[in-house]
């Protein structure tokens, strides 16, 4: 029998004493974050396409932002981590552990650090009863079916249109990471009937032939681009153009959140966050297709030495300059992450199996370890003035997927250990866990 899919998505922020009591129920899924943005993130971007679309954000008072802080950021303070919720979801319900905060009023809610899956599902239930919407951090009566939401709503009931847009495409394309454009095309054409309605790149709207609507950019900036259409006015296609206008700019902010919860700032890979949220995912795969999967574990040999001698701005580059090379030889399914301060992880992850059968899985990540290693050591560090190539050096773990650790944190484990043996034995040196090396050699696991 096939397992239960999660009908409710919970993102716990911080220390809320629930996880344990959530995750036995099977009808929940249950995600950690340690930071607010984090928290922004996972509801901005499940990874998981079995993610279920009803979301709860239940924030622990160690984890909760202040009041006041920094209005450049979004999870900087309480105001603008509520508003970046719910400008990514209008139906999240954000709820708060104890009741001990003076702004617990700002939440839909506050839950007992006792309180099981069905207590959270009650208040949902509660909740989502009330009739209430979220825009931008603010309370609003939901409209009724004849009531304008916001302007552009208004002008588009004045051009004709019997209803809204229908945005649920545009807002579920959006939370699996797509681009607004192709589903916003899409939806204007269906709304206007007209087929040729097409978007034009900013300044190529002086040479178009037809009808031509400016599509806004960011406040005060210059235009996103246009709408032309043979078929239509210019003033059947303002409002539309209007609309497209805002998702494009929810579009762009949305990636800057990804960018921000799980890029590492300096080197440009994923983050530790973004590695134990897809290892374990691509495990989850791999069992299920009968596949391998494998993990390297490396760190740069007296990295810290590096660094005292020429400072932390060849640190970084020395940094930068090992991911740039890692990304250079893995396969576009692989994730480079960057997991410590020098410390990395990649991913050899083949959601369709090798596309050239006669290969095997484990042969193929070695090769490339090596290849990687080998480039590593005959490079040469601007910033580094006068060490020549052979200085850097790189040690590893590299373990498979089932036999050298059957879930996420056991794999982990062993490339973590392997890494170390690697250290042991004199550094510059890639160990294999006994299922790879097996494979690698053409035997078999035991």
């Amino acid at each position: 029998m096939a397992p239960e899919s999660p009908e409710l998505r919970v993102i716990l922020v911080g220390r809320t004493g629930l996880d344990a009591r959530l995750r036995l129920d099977p009808g929940i899924e249950v995600i950690r974050a340690r930071t607010p943005l984090d928290a922004i993130g996972e509801l901005s971007d499940p990874i998981d396409d079995r993610s279920p679309a009803a979301a709860v954000v239940v924030v622990a008072p160690d984890a909760e932002p202040p009041v006041n802080g920094d209005s450049a950021s979004r999870g900087d303070n309480l105001p603008n981590f509520l508003a970046g919720l719910r400008h990514i979801d209008p139906c999240v319900r954000v709820f708060r552990v104890g009741a001990g905060s003076a702004q617990a009023g700002l939440y839909d809610g506050v839950v007992e650090p006792s309180a099981t899956a069905q207590t959270l599902r009650e208040m949902l239930r509660e909740a989502s009863a009330d009739g209430r919407a979220h825009t931008d951090g603010v309370d609003h009566e939901r409209p009724s079916a004849e009531a304008a939401v916001d302007p552009i709503v208004d002008a588009l009931l004045a051009a004709g249109s019997e209803r809204p847009i229908g945005d649920a495409p545009m807002v579920e394309r959006l939370l699996r990471g797509g681009e607004a454009l192709a589903e916003g095309l899409a939806l204007i054409r269906d709304r206007t009937g007209r087929a040729d309605v097409e978007f034009m790149p900013p300044g190529a709207e002086r040479d178009a032939a037809g009808a031509v609507a400016l599509v806004p950019g960011g406040a005060g900036g210059a235009p996103a681009g246009a709408l032309r259409s043979a078929a239509a006015t210019p003033d059947e296609l303002h409002p539309h153009a209007a609309w497209l206008g805002l998702w494009l700019r929810l579009s762009s902010q949305l990636a800057e959140l990804r960018q921000a919860a799980f890029r590492d700032p300096v080197t440009g890979a994923w983050n530790r966050r973004y590695f134990d949220r897809f290892l374990t995912v691509a495990i989850d795969r791999a069992r299920e297709a009968r596949r391998s999967l494998t993990v390297l574990m490396f760190d740069i040999d007296n990295f810290k030495q590096f660094n005292d001698e020429h400072g932390h701005g060849a640190g970084d580059e020395i940094l930068r300059e090992t991911v740039r090379m890692l990304t250079s030889v893995v396969r576009p399914t692989d994730r480079v992450c960057r997991i410590g301060g020098d410390e990395f992880a990649v991913i050899f992850y083949e959601p369709h199996g090798p596309r050239d059968p006669g290969s095997r899985h484990p042969t193929s990540v070695f090769d490339i370890a090596e290849r990687f290693q080998r480039q590593v050591h005959s490079c040469r560090f601007p910033k580094l003035a006068g060490l020549a190539p052979g200085t850097l050096t790189i040690s590893g773990g590299l373990a498979t997927f089932p036999w050298d650790g059957s879930t996420a944190g056991k794999l982990l484990d062993r490339a973590d250990r392997l890494a170390l043996e690697s250290k042991k034995a004199g550094k510059n040196v890639i160990t294999l866990g006994p299922g790879a090396l097996k494979l690698r050699d053409g035997g078999s696991p035991e």
